[in-house]
């Protein structure tokens, strides 16, 4: 059977149209659709994101205040810190003295006798006795070997010993002097020898703590 189709083309043409704009359509609703759920989606991370950083603002402030306290406490440690350092420091000054007339004894000449030890900040003078040269010799020779205390020793010259006898007042033996006296405590003065004076150059000066910047004593 042959089938004769004698509706005009235009007819077709219209279907065809009206198929498309329903397929366009329907892409147009899915495209909308999409983008409705994008925007739902984004505007949830977008909540996600403000409230992570009005948390993360709070933990600033948090920190801010913490490191303000931080700051508020160190700057009352500090002159508490330097008030310790400074009683630390007058210890250890204190312990010097004693430590350098212990090493003093340690390489005294047993026959030669102390009478005034005058000690500064950098320098050791001495007055002493000795029966002869030669004992005021070895008692020299003794500090020359003393590196680590003196870095420089000179004595003054030395009389005629025969002719000379110690001035009035007692002398110190090493044990004396060990135990950190200068003068005083004195053994008898020995009848025959001479006088003489050694300046010691200290190989670490002995320094007086200052408190703080200028130099004052602590508050009490």
């Amino acid at each position: 059977m042959i089938k004769i189709n004698l509706l005009p083309q235009y007819v077709f043409e219209k279907q065809a149209v009206q198929r498309l704009m329903l397929l366009f359509g329907l892409a147009l609703a899915g495209v909308v659709v999409l983008l409705m759920g994008l925007r739902m989606q984004m505007g949830g991370k977008l909540n996600n994101l403000n409230e992570q950083l009005v948390q993360a603002k709070m933990v600033e402030n948090e920190v801010l205040t913490k490191e303000q306290q931080r700051s508020a406490e160190l700057a009352r440690i500090g002159p508490i810190q330097q008030k310790v350092t400074f009683i630390e420091d007058v210890m250890k000054y204190n312990e010097k003295a004693p430590a350098l007339y212990e090493e003093l004894a340690r390489f005294t000449y047993a026959r030669v006798k102390y009478k005034q030890i005058n000690l500064t900040d950098q320098q050791m003078e001495i007055q002493a006795y000795a029966p002869s040269i030669t004992d005021a010799g070895r008692y020299l020779l003794n500090l020359y070997r003393a590196t680590h205390i003196f870095k420089q020793v000179s004595m003054s010259s030395v009389p005629g010993y025969q002719s000379e006898t110690p001035s009035a007042g007692g002398y110190a033996d090493s044990a004396v002097v060990a135990r950190g006296a200068s003068g005083g405590a004195m053994a008898p003065a020995k009848p025959k020898g001479f006088e003489f004076t050694v300046s010691c150059t200290l190989a670490q000066p002995i320094t007086a703590p200052s408190y703080g910047a200028g130099g004052a004593p602590p508050a009490q």
